[in-house]
């Protein structure tokens, strides 16, 4: 009995030693990874600078299947050790329609700082009377006007709403351009940036000063600023950036409007570069408040009037107000708020003909869409419109079987289906 005790201890050891250095199941151990692609990096040749620059692009994620109609802002990450992050946050803020899709470009050279005077910021070394780097910044903001925005809007369908976003040190030029040159960017996001608040272009002189006065003789300003820093900053060896961003609050204030936000703040519990998350997130949603851009399409088909125009009437008022042209939403992962989902669901309840409207807005800016195809020819039969049914149900077969789609065998079955009933009702006559 021992020794038979004995061999199957030895088989058993032998078995998971065998089981442990070759899997029995090959098809959980990847030979090769796939690299996954977010994100490109182009070399531009500046001639204004006589240099080439590297620049980091993130597309919305429906860029080569949207319409050409799809025009969409450019947010200009002048620190580009955080593009992962702010493309990250860009891409789910606008998945669930908080902000529109947006073209994310890190400068990976970064900007050209402007030479400030620190002004006794306890912030730098005390014998820092001006800072030992920096430069004029005039020939890069005419790169950024002239060469890298006009380059986005002609190969990316960038339009004309702009955010500049600079972190720490970076944060300099994003201020520097809310100061100076007011037309560039619409909003200006500056995080870890209290202490530069307190620098200026002259001796004595801050930004702050120079912020105000600009309002003085302009004061009704259109954009949109926000500032902060960490309360670490604040709080610890330097207690004057908790003063500089207090001073801007203050005297900023009268100027605030409905056309004019700003926030100037120490964050609270947050390091020097940690608050960058949380202060994206919060800036983007001072620019782009939930209230308006959750959009509730099943509240805009239920109200009185045609669904589509309820639909197009709520964008328009947005496009309106931002200054670009903002579509309806023509699919979302998982979400009724929708055409892809709208359309179908007034089709369910008998309203045919807004059906049709909501689900050929779907295919306008879908048209490579097969899906969308599939239920317009729904809602053409639905409507007895045979021949536009077969048409669209053909484009989608199309497509479907072009990309080698799953859904190519179900078409062709519908496809036949329909024909077969069109030739009947011809016999019928």
């Amino acid at each position: 009995m021992k020794l038979k005790c004995t061999f199957c201890l030895v088989a058993l050891l032998k078995f998971y030693g065998v089981a442990h250095a070759q899997p029995i199941n090959n098809e959980f151990f990847a030979k090769e990874p796939t690299p996954l692609t977010y994100a490109q990096q182009y070399l531009l040749h500046s001639k204004i600078l006589n240099e080439d620059r590297k620049v980091n692009i993130f597309l919305p994620e429906s860029f080569y299947e949207v319409s050409a109609q799809h025009t969409y802002p450019v947010l200009l990450l002048l620190e580009d050790e955080f593009f992962l992050m702010v493309s990250g946050v860009v891409k789910h803020l606008s998945a669930v329609e908080r902000m529109p899709e947006t073209i994310v470009v890190s400068l990976v050279d970064g900007p050209h700082i402007p030479k400030f005077y620190t002004n006794g910021s306890d912030f730098w070394p005390m014998d820092w009377k001006q800072l030992p780097f920096g430069e004029n910044p005039d020939s890069f903001t005419a790169y950024l006007r002239k060469e890298l925005l006009p380059y986005l809007k002609s190969n990316f369908r960038a339009n004309d709403f702009n955010l500049i976003m600079g972190l720490s040190v970076t944060s300099m030029y994003a201020l520097h351009t809310f100061a100076k040159e007011p037309d560039l960017f619409d909003a200006h996001i500056a995080i870890a940036a209290g202490d530069v608040l307190g620098m200026g272009y002259n001796d004595g002189e801050s930004l702050i000063d120079v912020i105000v006065n600009d309002f003085n003789s302009a004061p009704n300003r259109k954009g949109y600023l926000y500032v902060t820093s960490a309360d670490s900053d604040g709080n610890g060896d330097s207690p004057m950036i908790k003063a500089n961003l207090e001073e801007l609050e203050r005297r900023l204030s009268p100027y605030r409007t409905a056309d004019f936000q700003f926030v100037s703040k120490s964050f609270e519990n947050e390091g020097h570069y940690d608050v960058a998350l949380p202060a994206l997130e919060e800036a983007l949603g001072m620019i782009y408040p939930k209230d308006k851009w959750f959009a509730k399409y099943h509240e805009m088909i239920e109200a009185p009037g045609n669904a589509m125009a309820n639909i197009d009437g709520y964008f328009q008022r947005l496009s309106a107000e931002y200054g670009f042209d903002i579509l309806p939403r023509a699919e979302r992962w998982n979400s009724g708020n929708s055409l892809s989902r709208v359309g179908p669901r007034l089709l369910r309840d008998g309203r045919i003909l807004e059906s049709i409207e909501v689900i050929e807005r779907w295919v306008e800016y879908r048209p490579k869409s097969a899906e969308a195809l599939s239920e317009l020819a729904k809602a053409y039969e639905a409507n007895n419109q045979l021949d536009k049914a077969i048409s669209a149900l053909g484009k989608a077969l199309q497509i479907s079987s072009a990309l080698e789609m799953e859904e190519s065998s179900e078409y062709q079955t519908q496809l036949d289906q329909l024909k077969e009933k069109t030739r009947d009702k011809k016999n019928q006559r």
